[in-house]
Protein backbone atom coordinates (compact mmCIF):
# COMPACT_ATOMS: atom_id res chain seq x y z
CA UNK A 1 0.00 0.00 0.00
CA UNK A 2 1.47 3.82 -0.89
CA UNK A 3 1.97 5.91 1.70
CA UNK A 4 0.41 9.08 2.25
CA UNK A 5 2.15 11.98 -0.17
CA UNK A 6 4.13 9.46 -2.21
CA UNK A 7 2.19 10.48 -5.05
CA UNK A 8 2.54 13.96 -4.99
CA UNK A 9 6.51 13.04 -4.09
CA UNK A 10 6.76 11.42 -7.04
CA UNK A 11 4.59 13.64 -9.42
CA UNK A 12 7.12 16.55 -7.90
CA UNK A 13 9.68 15.00 -8.62
CA UNK A 14 8.95 14.13 -12.73
CA UNK A 15 7.63 17.31 -13.40
CA UNK A 16 10.88 19.31 -12.08
CA UNK A 17 12.69 16.85 -14.82
CA UNK A 18 10.59 17.36 -17.29
CA UNK A 19 11.42 21.21 -16.36
CA UNK A 20 15.12 21.01 -16.90
CA UNK A 21 14.34 19.01 -20.09
CA UNK A 22 11.92 21.75 -21.59
CA UNK A 23 14.68 24.78 -20.45
CA UNK A 24 17.04 23.00 -22.57
CA UNK A 25 14.93 22.41 -25.58
CA UNK A 26 13.73 26.22 -25.52
CA UNK A 27 17.02 27.89 -24.83
CA UNK A 28 18.59 25.35 -27.65
CA UNK A 29 15.79 26.99 -30.17
CA UNK A 30 17.33 30.01 -29.64
CA UNK A 31 14.53 32.92 -31.36
CA UNK A 32 13.08 29.95 -33.18
CA UNK A 33 9.93 28.96 -31.09
CA UNK A 34 9.51 24.95 -30.50
CA UNK A 35 6.48 23.50 -30.78
CA UNK A 36 4.56 21.75 -28.40
CA UNK A 37 5.33 18.62 -30.27
CA UNK A 38 9.14 19.43 -30.69
CA UNK A 39 9.55 19.89 -26.28
CA UNK A 40 7.55 16.40 -25.70
CA UNK A 41 10.09 14.96 -28.12
CA UNK A 42 12.89 16.74 -26.26
CA UNK A 43 11.35 15.28 -22.86
CA UNK A 44 10.87 11.80 -24.46
CA UNK A 45 7.23 11.91 -23.86
CA UNK A 46 4.07 12.71 -25.37
CA UNK A 47 2.13 16.21 -25.36
CA UNK A 48 -0.61 14.40 -22.99
CA UNK A 49 2.17 14.13 -20.71
CA UNK A 50 3.31 17.53 -20.90
CA UNK A 51 -0.42 18.84 -20.97
CA UNK A 52 -0.68 16.77 -17.78
CA UNK A 53 1.91 18.30 -15.85
CA UNK A 54 2.14 21.87 -17.10
CA UNK A 55 -1.21 22.41 -19.51
CA UNK A 56 -0.65 24.45 -22.48
CA UNK A 57 2.44 25.75 -24.42
CA UNK A 58 2.31 29.30 -22.93
CA UNK A 59 2.16 27.04 -19.41
CA UNK A 60 5.16 25.11 -20.05
CA UNK A 61 7.12 28.64 -20.94
CA UNK A 62 6.07 30.47 -17.84
CA UNK A 63 6.87 27.52 -15.55
CA UNK A 64 10.40 27.76 -17.48
CA UNK A 65 10.67 31.29 -16.28
CA UNK A 66 9.72 30.84 -12.99
CA UNK A 67 12.30 27.92 -12.86
CA UNK A 68 15.00 30.36 -14.17
CA UNK A 69 13.90 33.11 -11.56
CA UNK A 70 14.65 30.96 -8.36
CA UNK A 71 18.00 29.72 -10.04
CA UNK A 72 18.89 33.07 -9.75
CA UNK A 73 17.64 33.95 -6.25
CA UNK A 74 21.10 34.48 -5.08
CA UNK A 75 22.60 36.43 -8.05
CA UNK A 76 19.57 38.70 -7.18
CA UNK A 77 20.58 38.75 -3.54
CA UNK A 78 23.89 39.65 -4.23
CA UNK A 79 22.88 42.50 -6.33
CA UNK A 80 20.86 44.22 -3.94
CA UNK A 81 23.53 44.45 -1.39
CA UNK A 82 25.40 48.17 -1.79
CA UNK A 83 27.59 47.87 1.02
CA UNK A 84 30.45 49.35 -0.87
CA UNK A 85 31.43 53.04 -1.90
CA UNK A 86 29.34 54.25 -4.52
CA UNK A 87 32.20 54.29 -7.36
CA UNK A 88 33.36 51.10 -6.32
CA UNK A 89 29.74 49.61 -5.68
CA UNK A 90 28.79 50.77 -9.37
CA UNK A 91 31.99 49.38 -10.76
CA UNK A 92 31.15 45.90 -8.76
CA UNK A 93 27.72 45.28 -9.67
CA UNK A 94 28.38 46.09 -13.17
CA UNK A 95 30.81 43.64 -13.64
CA UNK A 96 28.91 40.99 -11.24
CA UNK A 97 26.09 42.01 -14.16
CA UNK A 98 28.36 41.66 -17.52
CA UNK A 99 29.68 38.35 -16.07
CA UNK A 100 26.02 36.96 -15.22
CA UNK A 101 24.55 38.26 -18.74
CA UNK A 102 27.39 37.32 -20.46
CA UNK A 103 27.04 33.52 -19.84
CA UNK A 104 26.41 31.57 -22.79
CA UNK A 105 23.45 29.93 -20.89
CA UNK A 106 21.97 33.40 -19.38
CA UNK A 107 22.33 35.41 -22.67
CA UNK A 108 20.14 32.51 -24.46
CA UNK A 109 17.61 32.76 -21.69
CA UNK A 110 17.41 36.29 -22.47
CA UNK A 111 16.75 35.36 -26.25
CA UNK A 112 14.10 32.75 -25.40
CA UNK A 113 12.51 35.54 -23.42
CA UNK A 114 12.51 38.33 -25.82
CA UNK A 115 11.64 35.73 -28.49
CA UNK A 116 8.40 34.30 -26.39
CA UNK A 117 7.77 37.58 -24.78
CA UNK A 118 7.46 39.54 -27.84
CA UNK A 119 4.72 36.81 -29.92
CA UNK A 120 2.32 37.12 -26.51
CA UNK A 121 1.37 39.08 -23.69
CA UNK A 122 1.13 37.40 -21.19
CA UNK A 123 4.57 35.40 -21.77
CA UNK A 124 5.89 38.95 -22.01
CA UNK A 125 4.33 39.64 -18.33
CA UNK A 126 5.99 36.42 -16.98
CA UNK A 127 9.16 37.25 -18.44
CA UNK A 128 9.19 40.40 -17.00
CA UNK A 129 7.78 39.74 -13.86
CA UNK A 130 10.12 36.69 -13.21
CA UNK A 131 13.20 37.32 -14.92
CA UNK A 132 13.62 40.94 -16.55
CA UNK A 133 12.46 42.99 -13.03
CA UNK A 134 13.55 41.25 -10.02
CA UNK A 135 16.79 41.74 -11.50
CA UNK A 136 16.10 45.76 -11.94
CA UNK A 137 14.68 45.85 -8.56
CA UNK A 138 17.31 44.44 -6.91
CA UNK A 139 20.00 46.81 -8.44
CA UNK A 140 17.32 50.00 -7.46
CA UNK A 141 17.56 49.13 -4.21
CA UNK A 142 21.35 48.80 -4.53
CA UNK A 143 21.01 52.42 -5.88
CA UNK A 144 18.48 53.21 -3.36
CA UNK A 145 21.07 52.76 -0.56
CA UNK A 146 23.75 54.87 -1.96
CA UNK A 147 20.48 57.50 -2.14
CA UNK A 148 20.01 57.49 1.04
CA UNK A 149 23.97 57.49 2.27
CA UNK A 150 24.48 60.99 0.47
CA UNK A 151 26.59 58.96 -2.33
CA UNK A 152 24.43 59.70 -5.10
CA UNK A 153 22.10 62.34 -6.62
CA UNK A 154 18.34 62.12 -5.92
CA UNK A 155 16.67 60.44 -8.67
CA UNK A 156 14.20 57.66 -9.07
CA UNK A 157 16.19 54.57 -8.49
CA UNK A 158 14.62 52.65 -10.97
CA UNK A 159 14.85 54.70 -13.22
CA UNK A 160 18.61 54.97 -12.44
CA UNK A 161 18.60 50.97 -12.53
CA UNK A 162 17.22 50.82 -15.70
CA UNK A 163 19.59 53.41 -17.50
CA UNK A 164 22.96 51.25 -16.21
CA UNK A 165 21.23 47.74 -17.08
CA UNK A 166 19.94 48.36 -20.15
CA UNK A 167 23.33 48.70 -22.17
CA UNK A 168 24.38 45.51 -20.19
CA UNK A 169 21.38 43.36 -21.62
CA UNK A 170 21.69 45.04 -24.99
CA UNK A 171 25.29 44.29 -25.33
CA UNK A 172 24.95 40.55 -23.93
CA UNK A 173 22.51 39.61 -26.56
CA UNK A 174 24.81 41.67 -29.66
CA UNK A 175 27.91 39.20 -28.36
CA UNK A 176 26.38 36.30 -27.98
CA UNK A 177 22.83 35.45 -29.55
CA UNK A 178 23.39 37.94 -32.54
CA UNK A 179 26.98 36.56 -33.03
CA UNK A 180 28.53 40.03 -32.42
CA UNK A 181 31.65 38.32 -30.64
CA UNK A 182 32.80 36.75 -33.82
CA UNK A 183 31.80 39.72 -35.92
CA UNK A 184 32.40 42.42 -33.83
CA UNK A 185 34.33 41.42 -30.77
CA UNK A 186 33.58 43.81 -27.45
CA UNK A 187 36.38 44.11 -25.25
CA UNK A 188 34.32 43.18 -22.46
CA UNK A 189 36.40 44.85 -19.11
CA UNK A 190 36.91 48.09 -21.43
CA UNK A 191 33.00 48.51 -22.04
CA UNK A 192 32.12 47.41 -18.44
CA UNK A 193 34.53 50.38 -17.29
CA UNK A 194 33.36 52.92 -19.77
CA UNK A 195 29.61 51.99 -18.84
CA UNK A 196 30.45 52.48 -15.10
CA UNK A 197 32.60 55.64 -15.36
CA UNK A 198 29.88 57.16 -17.57
CA UNK A 199 27.18 56.35 -15.17
CA UNK A 200 28.93 57.04 -11.99
CA UNK A 201 29.94 60.74 -13.36
CA UNK A 202 26.31 61.01 -14.01
CA UNK A 203 24.75 60.27 -10.69
CA UNK A 204 27.45 60.90 -8.27
CA UNK A 205 26.20 63.51 -5.70
CA UNK A 206 27.57 67.17 -5.57
CA UNK A 207 30.18 67.81 -2.91
CA UNK A 208 28.74 69.79 -0.35
CA UNK A 209 28.28 73.37 -1.30
CA UNK A 210 29.62 72.67 -4.91
CA UNK A 211 26.29 73.49 -6.03
CA UNK A 212 26.71 77.79 -4.44
CA UNK A 213 30.39 77.37 -5.56
CA UNK A 214 29.07 76.84 -9.11
CA UNK A 215 26.37 79.84 -8.98
CA UNK A 216 28.75 82.50 -7.69
CA UNK A 217 31.66 81.19 -10.78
Amino acid sequence: MRAKGTRNAEYDARRQRLLEHLGRALKAGGTRRPTLRELAKACGCGVSTLNHYFGRREDIVAAVFEESHQGAARQIANIRRGDPPFEESIREVAGKAWMALADRGVARTLALGLAEGLGSPRLGEAYISEMFDPFILALAERLASHIARGEMREVDPRMAALALASPLLLAALHQRELQGERVLPLASDDFVEHLAAAFIRAYRAEPAGSEAKNREG
